[in-house]
């Protein structure tokens, strides 16, 4: 990781995250965030032609089912 480059924790990340932001938060590819999208295996939302992800809702998402 580059000097310039900091890792945020999730509650200093904005309320809404981009795909960028997504992919890098789950360290995975920006195409398969998109390709989870399609196939509606990620909770999201569209706004207009944007792609958006609650981060809450996502951080939820990740955390184990008991």
């Amino acid at each position: 990781m580059s000097e310039t480059q900091s890792v945020k924790l999730p509650e200093q990340l904005p309320k809404f995250l981009t795909v960028p932001e997504v992919a890098a938060l789950l360290r995975l590819s920006e195409r398969t965030v998109y390709d989870m999208v399609s196939q509606r295996r990620i909770p999201f939302r569209k706004a207009g032609d944007r792609t958006l992800f609650d981060r809450d809702e996502i951080l939820e998402w990740t955390r184990p089912q008991a």
